[in-house]
């Protein structure tokens, strides 16, 4: 049974399971951060989401960007039969760092909660999440394994599990003990067990498989991986700071309470981000095989395709937020949290633009140039971080929201011009797309006529999509349909 799981599967087919997975995911996400957010009220919940701004920055250090090479390098190595020797040189070398950031952060534990959360009282916080360090990496080890070798259902069950086991364990934890920290302890746990399982059916289906553990004799083989994945040490840690620093400067103006409501509405615009993620994750080792059997106008149509698609999807999607933003958080969270409503449009367009981020990151990996990213969003981040300073004073998480959109506005631009420069094959109507998500700033009737022209020339008209690309995207989802029918 084991087996049948790791049998590869179309770009469709992959898209489809992890789409499913990953709305089964929201939904769960969703009621786990309602309870959360619920039963420990704004300042505990604003404690909680500082915790896993901590989190993800030590854990992209420890595991040192190599994951990332699994989607370009293991198709490689599993062609050259070297799987087993890949994966196990990668995977130790991401614990023997896990362990040493595990302990440094465990000696400066007060000093680090300081930093985070301008106080040391929080230190127990800073050792559980320390302690979740070595675990996270394992899961993200497995995880891009899964990846990289296209068998996307591995992927998502491993996924999956930790969601569902965090979200059992954090809300019994939750309701006992209202306090930020029997969150994070329950998300410990998870990884743990689910690193602990995976890493069994790892060791057995790939590690110990005879086929795949000739060894490897290249004498530069550590530069070629450090050279590809050195990036994705300083592109995520710069990523994190990004996506975290409105919450940590909250927390120095205004303090937890404000970032407690300001993380709900980061939560329900976030939703629409799971869409861009299965994008990437999909389109990333599937575009790599056909770059690598030299289909390269092929690669670059496909990647024009899935932007205007994905981009547009989730602009509906968000714009049916944007309508009902009261309701939501009203029956969802509670009456505490409508102080949040005013910039729920505005993160909305930022996710929407990290969603078009994502897709069109896949380039300079395929080019293997993965500093470009890099170039784009440092200048963002300072940016950002220098709006905030100033609009936060002003206007308080309106501020903050605003300074992160217009922020990842110029960090878009800046890789579109980037991947051009490297003969990024990219049409006018795809950028024009992806200027799309500002008309969530409108009031609701201007929303509603923008989308009404843009429906009219999605389905009659071929301005966004042209007759090749509506018969490729209908065939794509007829055979689909067809493939679900046969497994019933």
């Amino acid at each position: 049974m084991i087996q049948n799981l790791f049998k590869k599967e179309t770009v469709v087919e992959s898209a489809s399971i992890i789409l499913i997975f990953r709305i089964i995911e929201r939904i769960i996400q969703t009621f786990r951060g309602i309870i959360f957010a619920r039963w420990l009220g704004p300042s505990e919940y604003g404690v909680f989401n500082l915790a896993f701004f901590f989190i993800p920055l030590v854990v992209s250090l420890a595991k040192f960007g190599i994951p990332s090479c699994y989607s370009r390098y293991i198709p490689q190595y599993e062609k050259k039969n070297m799987l087993g020797d890949f994966l196990r040189k990668n995977y130790t070398l991401t614990i023997g760092i896990s362990l040493l950031i595990t302990v440094f952060s465990l000696l400066f534990s007060k000093q680090i909660s300081v930093l985070v959360y301008n106080s040391a009282e929080f230190r127990l916080i800073i050792v559980l999440c320390s302690l979740s360090i070595l675990p996270y990496v394992l899961y993200e080890n497995y995880f891009a394994s899964f990846q990289g070798l296209r068998v996307f259902k591995m992927s998502s069950l491993l996924r999956f599990s930790q969601f569902l086991i965090f979200t059992v364990i954090g809300i019994a934890a939750v309701i006992h003990y209202p306090k930020a920290q029997s969150a994070i302890s329950a998300n410990l746990i998870s990884f743990i067990v689910v690193s602990s399982v995976f890493g069994f059916i790892v060791r057995k289906q790939i590690l110990n498989s005879d086929s795949q553990n000739v060894k490897i004799q290249e004498d530069n083989y550590y530069s070629k991986i450090f050279k590809y994945s050195i990036w994705f040490i300083i592109t995520p840690v710069i990523g994190i700071l990004f996506n975290y620093v409105d919450r940590w400067m909250l927390n120095r103006f205004l303090g937890l309470h404000d970032v407690g409501i300001y993380s709900v509405a980061v939560n329900i615009s976030q939703m629409i981000f799971v869409f861009g993620m299965i994008t990437g994750n999909v389109l990333m080792p599937n575009l790599s095989n056909m770059w690598e059997h030299g289909e390269r106008d092929k690669a670059m149509y496909t990647l024009n395709l899935a932007i205007k698609t994905v981009t547009l999807f989730v602009l509906f999607c968000a714009a049916v937020l944007v309508i009902f933003k009261r309701p939501v958080i009203s029956l969802l969270y509670g009456s505490e949290y409508l102080e949040g409503l005013p910039v729920i449009p505005i993160l909305l367009v930022f996710w929407i633009l990290n969603v078009v981020v994502w897709i069109i990151g896949v380039y300079p990996l395929l080019i293997e140039k993965t500093y470009l990213p890099l170039i784009s969003i440092i200048p963002g981040l300072v940016i950002n971080v220098a709006l905030n300073y100033t609009l936060i004073p002003l206007y308080g998480m309106k501020g903050a929201a605003g300074a992160t959109m217009i922020s990842y506005v110029l960090i878009l631009i800046a890789l579109l011009y980037l991947n051009k420069r490297e003969k990024m094959m990219i049409d006018v109507i795809t950028v024009c797309i992806c200027a799309t998500p500002v008309v969530l700033l409108l009031n609701t009737m201007w929303l509603l006529v923008c989308l009404t022209l843009m429906s009219l020339l999605v389905f009659f008209s071929n301005y966004i999509f042209n007759e090749k690309e509506k018969l490729m995207l209908g065939r794509q989802f007829q055979n689909f349909y067809q493939r679900l029918k046969l497994r019933k």
